[in-house]
């Protein structure tokens, strides 16, 4: 073995190391999270057989892939050592004492915002039409619930969120209000109109989904909508739990989240659809996959298991929609005449043209 080959196996235990340490800092935050939730409840730190559980598990991941059953076991029992100690944290609840409502409650997003909001201290109740959610009591009167709350964040599903929105500021709310929607246009006319008469109103889009444990690390779009104490309250509340917080200008939301939820979301689709097309089962590609056909068939799996409404309403009620595909059919063509080309410089061109411009 010559000295880089060496390197290049030791390189890859280096990047093997930096994921392994990655995981379990994530695992902590999520630990830390899971505390939270269960102070909020009354629940125990420790839980013997859940810890059994977790022990069992990973024994048992071990032996199905050929790794070391001792050596699993014993990192179990530290990863329990760490979680213990994790949720054992004091941690500040800077909500504490806030009324929170949260309009569109039992869905999943809003679901997210009521173990969010009420693992930070503050007093959470629901308003949805659409049914209430275990734990938390459902407001019967939306106007009231609103003029009682210190913050109302609307988690509508995208296509009733501007009436329920609009529907919240006609009660004269007192306190924070937020959105949390992931296309921004066909609300941004109603925030705007209510921040320019004195509400305090700014628009959120979290960039993650409801399964999302810790913020640690993850983005947080806030939008002035023209108040900008509203903006800095709600920066400061995703903030604080370890966000990172990226501030756009209201009506550039849309045309960027075409790119970075429309496009991905595309993206993803038309691979699984152009596979079911081909007629090639994807068990049977799986078994001889190699890394990036994974990658992809993973992503394709996802967000095809994702909530159909949800995914349709982004491209549906995004203006940019339309200019976004228009791209994409551009770049297949592009992509197909280089593919099919005898010429090997013009695909050659096109992926240094690519990379230079993913390095930008």
């Amino acid at each position: 073995m010559t000295k880089d080959e060496l390197e290049a196996l030791r390189s890859e235990i280096d990047a093997i190391d930096r994921e392994f340490v990655r995981l379990i800092s994530k695992r902590r935050d999520v630990a830390r999270e899971i505390g939270l939730t269960k102070r909020k409840d009354g629940l125990k730190v420790r839980d013997p057989q859940r810890e059994r559980k977790v022990i069992e598990r990973i024994s048992s991941l071990a032996v199905s892939s050929g790794a070391d059953k001792k050596l699993a076991k014993e990192a179990a029992r530290l990863l329990i050592t760490d979680a213990v100690a994790a949720q054992k944290e004091q941690a500040e609840q800077p909500l504490k004492g806030s009324k929170v409502l949260v309009v569109g409650g039992s869905g999943n997003m809003g679901g997210w915002t009521c173990r969010f909001m009420s693992n930070r201290g503050a007093k959470v109740r629901i308003w949805d039409p659409r049914g209430g959610r275990k734990g938390y009591t459902n407001a019967k009167a939306l106007g009231p619930a609103v003029a009682e709350s210190d913050i109302v964040v609307v988690a509508s599903p995208l296509g009733v969120c501007q009436d329920e929105l609009s529907m919240v500021l006609d009660a004269d709310p007192e306190g924070l209000v937020i959105d949390l929607c992931s296309v921004k246009s066909h609300i941004s006319s109603t925030l705007r109109l209510a921040a320019a008469g004195g509400t305090l109103v700014a628009s959120v889009h979290p960039m993650f989904g409801p399964r999302t444990a810790s913020l640690k690390g993850l983005n947080v779009v806030v939008c002035d909508c023209g108040c900008r104490e509203a903006t800095s309250r709600s920066k400061k509340l995703f903030e604080d739990a370890g966000a990172n917080i990226v501030e756009l200008y209201l009506e550039e939301h849309d045309r960027m989240m075409a790119y970075i939820l429309g496009l991905s979301h595309l993206t993803a689709l038309m691979f699984g659809t152009a596979l079911r097309a081909s007629g090639e089962r994807a068990s049977e590609l799986r078994k001889v996959q190699g890394t990036s056909f994974a990658k992809l068939a993973d992503l394709a799996k996802e967000v095809s298991g994702e909530s159909r409404r949800v995914y349709h309403d982004i491209q549906a009620l995004n203006p940019h929609t339309k200019e976004m595909v228009e791209a994409a059919e551009s770049a297949l063509r592009e992509l197909k005449e280089a593919a099919s080309s005898a010429d090997h410089e013009q695909f050659t061109r096109l992926m240094e043209s690519t990379k230079e411009h993913m390095e930008t």
